[in-house]
């Protein structure tokens, strides 16, 4: 490989880790009107959906491991789960969404199997998902309940406790599925779900998941509604109640609504901080409607999910191109009140980790494998257009070419690339200097430098003689790495 395009690579790699790393962990992403800041800075959400982090459908475990047959629901490995991360950090992302984080109800490997019960061996994935989005310097938010009877759980276990067994496949679905909203044996059974989930403590982080500012907010749920699809039909008093329950809970939380579409009566609800919807297909006149709803508000918005493809049930493809979808919301970035936060793809697999041969496939059509062989030319330009646009979201502008992933059978292996920086970056993260690199908001440390290093030369005004000392080591450290 030509030294140039070594260079490319490990530069972006390094880019990554380091624009991550660049915000301290332990701060708080807090809403300042329609805009979303950390230390002061400019926040964006822009990443991707990962809804099997906590609890997975996708994979039939060695045999012994816990696997739940009528669900074919799994714990995903400690390896996925870390790869995933990783692929994060080199597409660009700043943000997760994922359900399982959030919805755990209804089957034996649930947090929550039964009313009442809680399940402690159905944290392991869910503490090392969070930790390691906190490690590779990524943020996540939740849906706390799903709309549909799906294997991780929704509303229909919370009925079922209580008796209404109702389907969730019905046209319309029986009216009793809004007991789901006004029951309140049923809504406190929720809170109590809510109240096991936010204070239990992860061991690698020492931290319940309501004192974490890795997750950021938890979202009401996902694609809520009524007995017909799209209805919008959630009240506003349960919208209401749980929100304020979340807060109470975890104060510095945000909290979104997780109604399927911006419900115009929840706008004035003082405890949800961020609005949503998804799209499929991609619409600009719905998002233009959307932000446009959203600002008249003085919220944030977020596009929670969106087809990164044209896969469209069937029919011929719909929508603008994803490169001018995408533009939209980047765009935006630039005005002094952009109301729209960012944009998380649905949704990314990776491998089967520890075998690193073989990727994990969904059927839903939107499966995106990022540096999957068999991926198609159109597949790879689109993903290509999705890394530097996540980048783009955050002021920086990465090569073009897709940097080849790195699996590793064992969960706690990185490329050493990203251990060298991190290296450096706890020791140099403090030193800092007058110019900023990238943009005014980011602020300029060292951390900032780490991405350029290798392909131009930054003059460090101001930079200490101990930063500038660890710059040429790191120099050094990479050219003995790529042989040059």
């Amino acid at each position: 490989m030509p030294a140039i395009v070594k260079y490319a690579l490990l530069a972006t790699l390094i880019a990554s880790a380091t624009a991550n790393s660049a915000i301290n962990r332990d701060s708080y992403v807090y809403r300042d009107g329609t805009k979303l800041k950390i230390d002061g800075q400019h926040f964006t959400t822009s990443g991707a959906n990962v809804y099997w982090l906590g609890l997975d459908e996708n994979v039939i475990p060695p045999k012994g491991q816990p696997f739940y047959a009528p669900f074919n629901a799994s714990y995903p490995t400690f390896g996925r789960i870390t790869e995933i991360m990783n692929t994060l950090n080199t597409m660009g992302a700043n943000v997760i969404r994922s359900q399982t984080l959030g919805v755990s109800v209804g089957n034996p490997l649930s947090v929550m199997p039964s009313l009442g019960v809680v399940n402690q061996q159905a944290f392991k994935s869910i503490d090392w998902a969070v930790y390691q989005a906190r490690e590779h310097g990524l943020r996540i938010f939740a849906p706390l309940i799903d709309n549909y009877d799906y294997y991780h759980g929704g509303k229909y276990d919370f009925l079922r406790f209580r008796g209404i067994n109702i389907s969730s496949t019905a046209s319309p679905v029986s009216p009793l599925v809004q007991q789901f909203y006004t029951n309140a044996t049923i809504i406190s059974d929720f809170k109590n779900y809510i109240h096991a989930l936010l204070t239990h403590r992860n061991p690698y982080t020492n931290l319940t998941y309501a004192e974490d500012p890795t997750i950021f907010a938890y979202e009401t749920g996902n694609e809520l509604g009524g007995p017909i699809f799209g209805d919008m039909d959630v009240p506003i008093s349960w919208t209401t109640e749980i929100s304020a329950y979340v807060k109470q809970l975890a104060p510095k939380k945000l909290v979104v609504d997780g109604t399927y579409g911006i419900n115009k009566n929840h706008l004035p609800i003082q405890t949800i901080d961020i609005v949503s919807d998804h799209y499929y297909p991609r619409n600009l006149t719905k998002l233009d409607a959307d932000i446009a709803l959203a600002g008249s508000a003085g919220k944030p918005y977020i596009v929670g999910e969106y087809a990164w493809n044209d896969y469209n049930y069937g029919n011929p493809p719909s929508g603008p191109p994803l490169a001018e979808f995408l533009a939209a919301i980047q765009a935006r970035q630039n005005m002094t009140d952009p109301v729209v936060t960012g944009d998380l793809f649905w949704s990314l697999f990776m491998h089967d980790v520890p075998n690193c041969n073989i990727y994990v496939n969904h059927s839903d059509g939107f499966a995106l494998q990022y540096g999957n062989p068999l991926n198609t030319p159109t597949n790879n330009s689109d993903i290509a257009t999705i890394r530097q646009h996540l980048f783009a979201m955050r002021a920086f502008w990465p090569f073009a070419l897709l940097p080849t992933p790195s699996c590793f059978p064992l969960p706690h292996q990185v490329h050493p690339v990203f251990q060298m920086c991190t290296q450096y970056l706890f020791h140099y993260s403090e030193c800092g200097c007058r110019k900023t690199l990238w943009d005014e908001r980011f602020p300029c440390r060292y951390s900032a430098c780490c991405g350029v290093l290798l392909t131009r030369d930054v003059a460090m005004e101001g930079m200490c003689a101990e930063c500038r000392l660890g710059r040429e080591e790191m120099r050094r450290r990479l050219r003995e790495m790529v042989g040059e």
